[in-house]
């Protein structure tokens, strides 16, 4: 498995249709984020197939909003999303993020667990949203993670994800 940067023409189909099925979103809401999205990581799977993506916007000085973190759902239980992670903070450490921002849904209580477990706190609630924040920073030093100077990341455990531009 590796992470690269998405290719519009060539991937958003797909991202749409993932969305779709995850979380029963109108497919213009999806298009319209991810056309405005800062930036989209697009996780591929052995197969050279799409597994599943993030995507961010709203940055502002060193803060970001995490507006999806998908895996398809037959790719999910695996430890991918775990390995994801690492990589993408520290891929948001080298452009200066410290602070990501997200929501879940109230009635998404797996998701909020899952979070909770990487290390973001609830901040708050605006309607059915609770907003999760992390300090990667904090986050990073806390756990004695050295942050690597390279896109790609070895991890000790499978599956292994690298980042390809």
């Amino acid at each position: 498995m590796y992470i690269r940067k998405r290719i519009p023409g060539k991937d958003d189909p797909i991202l749409v249709d993932m969305v779709v099925n995850n979380f029963q979103v109108r497919k213009e809401i999806i298009q319209a984020i991810l056309k405005m999205a800062n930036e989209v990581l697009v996780v591929i799977d052995g197969n050279d197939r799409i597994a599943g993506f993030v995507s961010y916007r709203f940055r502002v000085g060193n803060m970001i909003l995490v507006d999806y973190v998908v895996l398809d759902t037959k790719h999910q239980g695996k430890g991918i999303a775990s390995s994801f992670l690492p990589v993408f903070e520290d891929h948001l450490l080298k452009q200066g993020i410290r602070i990501v921002y997200g929501t879940v849904d109230e009635e998404n209580t797996d998701a909020l667990r899952v979070f909770q477990h990487w290390g973001f706190q609830v901040k708050g609630q605006i309607g059915s949203s609770i907003i999760i924040e992390k300090d990667l920073k904090a986050a990073s030093n806390q756990n004695g993670v050295k942050v690597q100077s390279s896109y790609v990341r070895k991890l000790n455990t499978p599956p292994k994800i690298g980042f390809y531009r």
